[in-house]
């Protein structure tokens, strides 16, 4: 589906505004680049640039963390920092990241107008722009994170089921499993889409090549996290080592109902005025169940894909751990599609200008605090 050049025009000189004003509310702590890289930052950079398993800079674990971290983004991140460095020595890692992440957002972006286009043909697309921008937690999609790779993606493979590409989709979706675990939710859609090719087509004589284009398609799918598994086997002993890790940041399987259960009871609001306080488990918990909510509107308007990656991609975290829940559901792209044709319908103009300052302080509140690294705002 085509874009129009003004559209695709638009979107950059978006990005580049943002990243602009990113720079001066940056000033007070130093580089963009600097403050920019909190938390995992550090670790996709150090796994790009030097593969995993090149350094032990935690405690006593040695270089063992760096497996919970998925591949494709960090081999983003070398091709960036390879292709930066031939034409300037100085580009500085972090530099060559934001370089890469920015990139990326683009990509999102013009990927959310093209499944828009098909999925919300009603959406206003300069409207979906304005939300892809202001939504709180969206500096993530500027920062060293996968967030823009995996919006990208997510959206490619679901575009591409939409449009019965379904090979095409397959790929999509195994990049996507190389990208994040939560990739490997994309899988169930896929697979009812080919039982449901595979009954359409019981009475074709074709049976050998009916079963062909069944099953191909579910043998590309699972192909980049198969891959890392086999890829961890080999250096560790344990294909699972992507989860195993988790324990070390004290994620452990409970299960999502009681963990949504017990972040609601600690009614710990407080801590998301002090930067350095743990994170608040009741405000991560209430991002889960608007994300819930969410999912079972779009499940009541037959947006049964969308309900389903939405509603698993909360309760797969949920069941070890609340922390990153907020920017997993704020910074969904069904979440930000839905928001935008929410607003959509926001007929009245003070209303919809509030809407907009109100998501803009927003995302001016979260960047500060991520610029702070305080606990809240990851």
């Amino acid at each position: 589906m085509k874009l129009q050049r003004p559209l695709i025009a638009m979107a950059i000189l978006a990005v580049l505004w943002r990243l602009a004003l990113y720079k001066l509310l940056s000033l007070p702590f130093g580089a963009l680049t600097d403050a920019m890289c909190q938390y995992d930052c550090g670790w996709y950079l150090r796994i790009g640039y030097s593969g995993y398993g090149a350094d032990a800079e935690f405690a006593n674990y040695g270089s063992l963390p760096h497996w919970a971290f998925f591949p494709l983004f960090p081999l983003v991140l070398r091709v960036f920092f390879t292709v930066m460095r031939t034409t300037s020595e100085l580009a500085s890692q972090e530099a060559a990241g934001m370089v890469a992440s920015n990139l990326l957002y683009l990509g999102f972006i013009l990927t959310a107008f093209a499944y828009a286009r098909r999925t919300r043909p009603a959406l206003d697309q300069n409207l979906l722009l304005l939300v892809l921008i202001l939504a709180p937690y969206g500096y993530f999609f500027s920062a060293v994170y996968s967030e823009g790779l995996f919006s990208m993606l997510l959206l490619g493979a679901m575009l591409m089921l939409a449009e019965r590409r379904i090979l095409l989709a397959a790929a999509l979706i195994a990049l996507l499993c190389a990208t994040r675990p939560t990739g490997v939710l994309m899988l169930v859609p896929l697979a009812v889409e080919r039982m449901r090719h595979l009954w359409q087509g019981r009475l074709r004589a074709d049976r050998v090549e009916l079963l062909g284009e069944t099953l191909l398609p579910l043998a590309i799918a699972p192909l980049g996290l198969s891959l890392y598994m086999a890829a961890q086997y080999v250096a560790t002993g344990d294909a699972m080592t992507f989860s195993h890790v988790q324990v070390l940041w004290d994620r452990h399987w409970i299960g999502p109902l009681a963990m949504l259960s017990h972040g609601l009871a600690q009614w710990d609001w407080a801590n998301l005025i002090d930067p350095k306080a743990p994170p608040s488990q009741s405000y991560d918990a209430a991002w889960a169940l608007a994300g819930l909510a969410l999912a079972a509107k779009l499940a009541w308007r037959r947006r049964f894909v969308e309900a389903w990656f939405l509603a698993a991609g909360v309760l797969l975290p949920a069941s070890t751990a609340l922390h990153s829940l907020p920017r997993f559901v704020a910074t969904s792209p069904l979440v930000l599609l839905t928001l935008a044709e929410w607003m959509g319908r926001v007929t009245n103009r003070l209303t919809f200008a509030a809407l907009c300052t109100t998501l803009a302080l927003l995302h001016a509140a979260t960047l500060g605090l991520w610029f702070v690294a305080a606990n809240s705002a990851y």
